[in-house]
C-alpha cells in the first residue's frame, strides 16, 4: 500500500483547459443582408448576423474559462457593389469593412486571393485600417508592409482545477500560389509568392521554436474535390497532415465543412470535423456561417506542452431569423445609402428580356450580352494597330447560373431600363477585359476543357444530372465568333485537373469558323478576362507574349460602354453552340424557382419541373 501510496503522490500532474477558435472566412463585403445586384434584402448570410453568433459563443466561452480566438481567412475587402465602388469611386473614404472587423475585435485576419482584385495600393488602404494582425506566410511585398509571415498570439485560459494558464497560440497563413497568375497586372514585380506547403512547414518549424504552443493555419483554399493536378488550388488535405500544424480554418471554394458538401474525400471524417485527424473547419461564403472549434487541451507536468486531448468542429448558420447587430448596421448605413444611390442609376434600355435559368442547357443572352460587350472594348483597343487584322473571338462563362452559391445565384432582367445595379449582378468579380492571341489547335482545346462542366450522360437514366456540381458556372465558358455542337455521351478530352487523356476524342463537334471547319493552324485574337488568361479555371496559362490587350478595363465598364451604343437594345442570344442532335436522352438541370415562368424559352428541351431539392433549386428534366 505505501509503495502504491508513493507511486500516486510521484505522478505526473494532468492540467487541462479549453480553447475555442472561431473563424469566418470568403466575407466578400457582405457586411448587412442585402442583395445590391437585386437592390433589395439578401435571403443569406452577413457579418452583422454572425456578429450576433459571434457575441453568444464568446459569452459562453468566458462562462466556461475558456479562451476564445476569433479570426478571418481572406477574400474579405471585393465581392459585392459597394466593395467594388469604394475601391474604385470612394478610396478616401474609411473602409467600412475594415471598421466592422474592428469593432468585432478580430484576433487575426489572413488574404485570400480576391483580396487582391483591385491592385496592392488599394488592398494596402484597406488593410493599414484594420486593428489587428495580418498573416500570409507565402506572400510578401513592400508595399504591404503590415503583412506578417507569422504570428504569436498570447492568450489566457483557466484549468480544471482553478488557475489561470498562458497559452501561445502560433497563426499562419496562406493562399493558392496562383493568385501571381490571376492578378499578375496588379502584382507583378511588386509581390512574391511562394508554394503554400513549403512556406507553412518553414514557418511552423519558425513559430514552434519561438514557444508556441498550438499552430493555426489560416489556409484560404479548400479541400480538393478532385485531383486538381501537381499545381492544385485547394491543399486543405495536405495541410491537415503536416506534423507542425494542430489547426486548419479552410475557405476559397465557398464549400462547408463539417457537412456533406466533402463526403466524397476519404481522410474527411464529415461529422466530426477532422481531415487526417487534424480539427479543420471551413465557413461556407459570403457570411453563411461560423466556424466554432472547441479544443479539449492538456499538459502533463510542467516540462511538457500543451496537446489536443478531444477536439469539437462546428458551423453555426446564420438563420432568416438570426438578428442583425445594429452597431454593425450603423456602421455600414452611409456607405450603404450611397451605393444604393450609385447603383439606382439608368444606363441603358433593354428591348428584350433576358435571364440565366438555362445558360447551361441553351444558349444566353446573359453570356452573350458578356461576350459582346468584351468584344466592343478590345475592337476600340486594335484599331489602327498590328492585330486590327486578326480574326477576332471573344469568350463569355455563365456564373450566374446557380451552383456552389445556390438558387439565387442566377438573372433575370426584364425589357426596359437596366441600372448599374443589373450590370453589378452580370459580373459578381472584379474582373478586367484582356485579349489574347492563340491559335484554332488552342481553341479545341479550350472547348474540350470548357464541357468538363457536363456529367456523362447515358440513355438509360432519366434523372441524370446534367452539369458536375463539382464545377461552378464560371468554368463553363462559350467562345462567339465560331459555332460548334457538344456531346455530352461522350468522355471529356481532360480530366478534372485539366489534363489531357490519352485516347479520348473528345466532346466537341463540328467547330466552324464562318461557315467553314476550323483551321487549327490559323491564328485568332479573344477578347476573355484576365482570370482567364492566367488560367483561371484550369485553362492554359497564357504568357507574356500572347497577351495582346491588358488595359486594365474592367469588364462592368465595358458593358456599361457597350449599352450606351445603338445595338445593345437588341442583344438577344447568339447562338454559337448547341448540343448534338438526336442524344435521345434526357438529364436534370438544376435552376431557379423563377424558371418556371421562362420555360418556353427551351421549348425544343421539352422541360419538365420535377420539384425542389432540399436547397431550393428546381428540377427541370430536359430532354435532347
Amino acid at each position: 500500500m505505501k509503495r502504491q501510496e508513493k507511486t500516486i503522490a510521484d505522478a505526473p500532474h494532468i492540467v487541462k483547459t479549453r480553447l475555442r477558435i472561431l473563424a469566418t472566412s470568403d466575407l466578400h463585403m457582405q457586411m448587412t443582408n442585402f442583395d445590391y445586384a437585386k437592390d433589395r434584402p439578401g435571403t443569406g448570410g452577413s457579418l452583422a448576423k454572425l456578429s450576433t453568433l459571434i457575441r453568444y459563443a464568446r459569452d459562453k466561452a468566458a462562462q466556461q474559462g475558456m479562451a476564445c480566438l476569433l479570426f478571418d481567412n481572406g477574400d474579405t475587402f471585393q465581392g459585392t457593389p459597394l466593395g467594388d465602388l469604394i475601391a474604385i469611386e470612394r478610396m478616401d473614404q474609411p473602409n467600412p469593412m475594415a471598421a466592422c472587423m474592428n469593432h468585432l475585435r478580430y484576433d487575426a485576419v489572413g488574404l485570400g486571393n480576391h483580396d487582391f482584385d483591385h491592385g496592392l495600393d488599394k488592398l494596402a488602404a484597406c488593410l493599414a485600417q484594420l486593428n489587428m494582425p495580418v498573416v500570409c506566410s507565402n506572400f510578401s511585398s513592400e508595399r504591404l508592409p503590415m503583412v506578417q509571415r507569422n504570428l504569436m498570439i498570447d492568450c489566457q485560459a483557466h484549468t480544471d482545477d482553478g488557475k489561470t494558464v498562458d497559452l501561445r497560440v502560433g497563426v499562419l497563413s496562406s493562399l493558392p500560389q496562383k493568385t501571381a497568375l490571376w492578378s499578375r497586372h496588379h502584382v507583378a514585380a511588386r509581390a512574391h509568392f511562394e508554394r503554400p506547403l513549403e512556406a507553412l512547414k518553414q514557418q511552423a518549424g519558425a513559430i514552434r521554436k519561438q514557444g508556441a504552443d498550438l499552430v493555426v493555419v489560416l489556409a484560404h483554399m479548400g479541400l480538393a474535390l478532385f485531383d486538381e493536378g501537381e499545381e492544385g488550388q485547394n491543399q486543405i488535405s495536405e495541410v491537415a497532415a503536416l506534423d507542425e500544424v494542430d489547426v486548419v480554418i479552410g475557405g476559397h471554394t465557398h464549400l462547408r465543412f463539417p457537412g456533406p458538401d466533402h463526403d466524397s474525400i476519404a481522410e474527411a471524417d464529415c461529422n466530426k470535423g477532422t481531415v487526417h485527424g487534424t480539427p479543420v473547419v471551413q465557413p461556407g461564403v459570403s457570411a453563411s456561417d461560423l466556424g466554432v472549434i472547441d479544443l479539449d487541451l492538456q499538459r502533463v507536468g510542467e516540462a511538457t506542452g500543451w496537446s489536443i486531448e478531444a477536439s469539437t468542429v462546428e458551423l453555426r448558420p446564420t438563420m432568416p431569423g438570426t438578428p442583425e447587430d445594429p452597431d454593425l448596421v450603423a456602421l455600414t448605413a452611409p456607405s450603404h445609402r450611397e451605393t444604393r444611390r450609385y447603383l439606382s442609376q439608368a444606363v441603358g434600355n433593354l428591348k428584350n428580356p433576358m435571364n440565366s435559368f438555362f445558360a447551361l442547357a441553351s444558349p444566353s443572352p446573359v453570356p452573350a450580352l458578356l461576350a459582346t460587350a468584351k468584344r466592343w472594348t478590345v475592337e476600340k483597343a486594335i484599331n489602327g494597330t498590328q492585330y486590327a487584322d486578326l480574326p477576332l473571338l471573344s469568350v463569355a462563362s455563365a456564373p450566374l447560373t446557380g451552383g456552389f452559391d445556390g438558387p439565387d445565384n442566377f438573372l433575370s432582367l426584364a425589357s426596359g431600363p437596366v441600372h448599374r445595379h443589373h450590370v453589378a449582378g452580370m459580373n459578381p468579380y472584379a474582373n478586367h477585359v484582356w485579349a489574347v492571341k492563340t491559335t484554332g489547335a488552342q481553341l479545341v482545346d479550350w472547348l474540350e476543357r470548357s464541357v468538363l462542366i457536363y456529367n456523362t450522360l447515358t440513355c438509360e437514366d432519366k434523372d441524370q444530372m446534367l452539369v458536375d456540381p463539382r464545377v461552378p458556372g464560371f468554368r463553363y465558358d462559350a467562345i462567339y465568333g465560331l459555332t460548334y455542337e457538344i456531346d455530352p455521351r461522350e468522355r471529356p478530352r481532360f480530366d478534372a485537373a485539366g489534363r489531357r487523356v490519352a485516347g479520348r476524342k473528345g466532346r466537341v463537334r463540328n467547330i466552324q469558323w464562318r461557315g467553314k471547319p476550323l483551321n487549327e493552324d490559323q491564328e485568332f485574337l479573344v477578347a476573355t478576362t484576365d482570370h482567364r488568361a492566367g488560367g483561371g479555371g484550369l485553362y492554359k496559362t497564357f504568357g507574356d507574349n500572347d497577351i495582346v490587350i491588358q488595359g486594365h478595363a474592367p469588364l462592368q465598364d465595358a458593358v456599361l460602354d457597350y449599352f450606351q451604343t445603338p445595338k445593345c437594345s437588341e442583344v438577344r442570344s447568339a447562338r454559337p453552340w448547341k448540343f448534338v442532335k438526336d442524344l435521345r436522352c434526357s438529364a436534370i438541370l438544376l435552376t431557379s424557382p423563377q424558371a418556371v415562368q421562362h420555360l418556353d424559352d427551351i421549348a425544343h428541351l421539352k422541360p419538365e419541373p420535377r420539384g425542389l431539392t432540399e436547397e431550393g433549386f428546381l428540377k427541370l428534366r430536359l430532354h435532347f
